[in-house]
């Protein structure tokens, strides 16, 4: 089972070893190209030269791709004022645990919030549903990394959503997923035939529906949204193009369980489907309530 269809070419994550191994042993494997870089072996790794330039490295990247990535939900925001199928989107200031409101309908006023996220959405746990949105919704942008599958980042976002879910009733309606490598040669996407490898950017994002309510042992297996119940998700699948007969193919939906075990724990269940197939299941370690 896998969360996602989409996977990394192999002739690609073959190479992630080697580069590791190459770049970890300059000094050992090619002390000439150091020296000619005015970088002495010695200090390579003795001298944290190799450590410190790959963590300045990582610090720049996640710098720009955190701006990169409300970038691009405000190009996506905008596109959708400017065909007038929202009223007006505000990024929100830093002291929101939200990146954007969106105001969808006016008379009355409807609107919805946004928090984005990167891949592995580490950080899930600090953002937080404003009292008067009618949709919330975490845009989690994968930037491309060929580590791990695009599933895996996917798996772990839905498991910590699912947690804060059932562990502090933080409800979120969806789930977007984009990554930049989708539909290009290194990660072609099934669901565009004959533009498997060159939909690139025009991809739309994968959307994850989650239940509609907080599960309870009253309520232990609460009903999840569809595309009827929610605005936001389907407005941003056709600003992609995604016809409405070919929508599912880009929807998934996330089932929370509660369980009660004889020992008095609880326990959470999840299920996730893609036209009508689980493709992804886990139970929680149990907790006492």
């Amino acid at each position: 089972m896998s969360t996602l269809p989409c996977k990394h070419e192999e002739r690609v994550t073959r190479q992630v070893r080697p580069t590791i191994d190459l770049l970890s042993n300059m000094d050992v494997l090619h002390p000439e190209v150091l020296r000619q870089h005015t970088i002495e072996p010695e200090d390579y790794k003795k001298g944290l030269v190799f450590r410190s330039a790959v963590e300045s490295i990582r610090g720049t990247f996640i710098a720009s791709s955190t701006t990169g990535r409300e970038g691009l939900i405000r190009d996506v925001l905008e596109n959708m004022f400017r065909r007038q199928v929202i009223i007006a989107y505000k990024q929100s200031s830093g002291k929101d645990r939200f990146d954007f409101t969106v105001n969808l309908t006016r008379d009355p006023d409807y609107f919805a919030a946004l928090e984005v996220k990167g891949g592995e959405g580490n950080s899930i746990n600090i953002s937080e549903r404003p009292l008067w949105a009618k949709e919330f919704g975490l845009w989690c942008h994968l930037d491309g990394a060929v580590v791990n599958q695009p599933a895996h980042g996917a798996h772990s976002i839905i498991n910590r959503v699912t947690n804060e879910l059932v562990r502090r009733k933080k409800l979120v309606d969806a789930l977007f997923f984009k990554d930049l490598l989708c539909g290009t040669r290194t990660r072609p996407c099934p669901k565009y035939p004959g533009r498997e490898d060159n939909i690139g950017l025009d991809a739309a994002p994968d959307v994850f529906l989650l239940p509609k309510k907080v599960p309870s042992l009253d309520n232990p297996d609460p009903p999840v949204h569809t595309l009827a119940s929610l605005r936001l998700p389907r407005l941003i699948l056709e600003l992609f193009g995604v016809d409405r007969s070919e929508q599912n193919k880009h929807v998934w939906q996330v089932h929370v369980k509660i369980v009660e075990r004889p020992t008095g724990t609880l326990q959470r269940v999840v299920r996730v489907e893609h036209q009508g197939k689980v493709v992804d299941q886990s139970v929680s370690r149990p907790w006492r309530p």
